[in-house]
Formats: C-alpha cells, sequence, structure tokens
C-alpha cells in the first residue's frame, strides 16, 4: 500500500513539474520576451547611430531619439499590450528605462558591461525577468531582474534608476 501511495505521489510531482514547465514556457511568453529582445537591439542601434551623429556622446532621453527611431511603437514591450504616445512624452509612456549616465555620473562614457536600457517593469515578462541593453549592444535575459539589482547594490552611488518589481 505504502509503495503506491509513494508511487501515486512521485506521479503527481512529476506531472506538476511538467506543467509548470509548460506554464513558465509558454510559447506567448517567449514570444514577447523575445520580441521585447529584439526591440531593445534596436534601440541599442538607435542609440550607436546617435553616438556617431553626437562624438560618441549617449542620449539622455528617450525622446531625443525620434529621429533614429523613426516610430513609437518600438519602445513598446510586446508583453505589455498597450499602445505608445508620441515622443514628446515618450518618458511616460515607453516600457523601458534609458540611463542617463551624463546626470548619473556626470559622463556618458561606460564602459561595456553598464546597463544604458532595460525593461521598465519586471510585469513585462510576467515577473519572470527583465531584458538589459548593455553599453557593448548586448542584450542580456536578466532573471527576476537579479543582475540589475546587484549592479546596483554594487555601485549604489550611481542611484540607478530600478524597473517596477512585479505586485
Amino acid at each position: 500500500m505504502k509503495k503506491k501511495v509513494v508511487g501515486l505521489l512521485v506521479a503527481l510531482t512529476v506531472l506538476s513539474l511538467l506543467v509548470s514547465f509548460f506554464i513558465w514556457a509558454h510559447p506567448v511568453r517567449l514570444s514577447h520576451r523575445r520580441q521585447c529582445y529584439e526591440k531593445l537591439k534596436l534601440l541599442g542601434n538607435a542609440i550607436k547611430t546617435y553616438q556617431v551623429e553626437n562624438q560618441g556622446q549617449l542620449p539622455q532621453q528617450l525622446s531625443i531619439l525620434s529621429n533614429e527611431l523613426s516610430n513609437p511603437i518600438f519602445l513598446i514591450c510586446p508583453g505589455t499590450g498597450h499602445t505608445p504616445g508620441s515622443f514628446s512624452n515618450v518618458e511616460t509612456w515607453s516600457d523601458y528605462i534609458l540611463v542617463d549616465w551624463a546626470a548619473i555620473r556626470g559622463t556618458n562614457i561606460v564602459t561595456g558591461d553598464f546597463p544604458i536600457a532595460y525593461d521598465r517593469s519586471i510585469r513585462n515578462h510576467a515577473g519572470d525577468g527583465i531584458n538589459v541593453l548593455t553599453a557593448d549592444g548586448v542584450v542580456h535575459w536578466d532573471s527576476k531582474g537579479e543582475w540589475l539589482e546587484k549592479f546596483a547594490q554594487e555601485h549604489s552611488y550611481f542611484k540607478l534608476p530600478l524597473f517596477r518589481p512585479s505586485p
């Protein structure tokens, strides 16, 4: 009798783990995460173009990138499902935070591993994590936002604007 109960418990545990995995790896969530990744890559390209046109300076606001991005839809994470506003008030509706290193450090020359843009809210990806664009143009998936939080703690003197936590 005990063997049957243990076997049933093991089977239920395996089944619940499989169900949890399939819910976690839901194709729509993964698709949104990938699309968000691609949008941050585009944002990285726009920032690089801006730098070339402005003697290596990083933009201080997203609104400055209107010429490089051409369409505000590039500043919406597909996981949020909302529509973009205009570039004139982009900081109020964009799903991404652009780090103004000039204001934070007094210079916007940063090393490649410094974050320059990332998801405004971990809710963009159902609390699983955020996409982070670093100064070297690489987009990283940051599970639970742990890397960015660690970066912010290690560099607390920067007072880095953090993403909004999940509810």
